[in-house]
């Protein structure tokens, strides 16, 4: 892979995601109330819980932040892995195309998702 701006946004999503994921695991799986039955009202994936934080904007945004760069991040890094397989060179403008349609209906999906509960539920 050759560095670039491509390569640059990569490596700025690897240094979000680092942060996103250590706040995830630290809420959902080192908290206090994680321990707990999932009953309990303190335990974060008590369902009244979910449905809080998916009222709340911020973690909206920030659910729609962690599927973006998550999937930019793994696709680009899927995307250079493939890319230096010498049997798939021939192939790597469709495997591009493949790929960034494949991450468009996903983020599609993960924001509809993160965003309905936000307007709906």
């Amino acid at each position: 892979m050759k560095g670039g701006k491509f390569w640059a946004l990569h490596m700025l999503a690897g240094f979000f995601l680092f942060f996103l994921l250590f706040a995830h695991i630290s809420l959902m799986h080192f908290s206090a109330g994680a321990v707990m039955p999932i009953e309990d009202p303190s335990n974060p994936l008590n369902w009244v819980n979910v449905l809080q934080r998916s009222k709340e904007l911020v973690m909206t945004v920030v659910y729609t932040l962690f599927v973006g760069l998550g999937l930019y991040h793994g696709f680009y890094g899927l995307f250079g892995v493939l890319s230096e397989i010498n049997t798939l060179r021939p192939f790597r403008k469709a495997i591009k195309s493949a790929l960034i349609a494949l991450g468009v209906v996903l983020f599609a999906y993960g924001t509809f998702t993160a965003w309905y509960g936000y307007f709906t539920l």
